[in-house]
């Protein structure tokens, strides 16, 4: 048996879910049958709806998914960090040194209108 997600696709080891509770998205690093999580009562009879569920561990928040919440994504479909470092990035020295020395004093206009 594998993991499928909500779209009836196979989901492996390194795969990018989304899931689709909240769009967030990431790699899966483990995937482990349902009855097999500590917190699963393996005493008791797994239900018929769960027994081909498998959780799903993603990368970003280290959590554990159902697979049947989660849906395959394709590489061109994963998002970059929105705030991915640019290389014309300057560090906060380099910032400030483009800036001209200025003096603040109590002389400053008052009002807002």
């Amino acid at each position: 048996m594998e993991a499928i997600d909500i779209r009836k696709k196979p989901i492996k080891k390194d795969d990018f879910v989304r899931y689709i509770g909240t769009g967030f998205s990431g790699k899966v690093l483990d995937i482990i049958p349902y009855s097999s999580l500590d917190g699963v009562d393996m005493n008791s009879k797994i239900d018929i709806s769960n027994q081909d569920k498998f959780w799903i561990k993603i990368d970003k928040t280290e959590l554990w998914y159902l697979s049947d919440s989660l849906e395959l994504l394709d590489e061109k479909n994963i998002k970059k960090p929105r705030f991915e470092k640019n290389k014309k990035e300057k560090n906060i020295e380099e910032f400030s040194n483009d800036f001209e020395e200025m003096e603040i004093d109590s002389s400053a206009g008052i009002g807002g209108g």
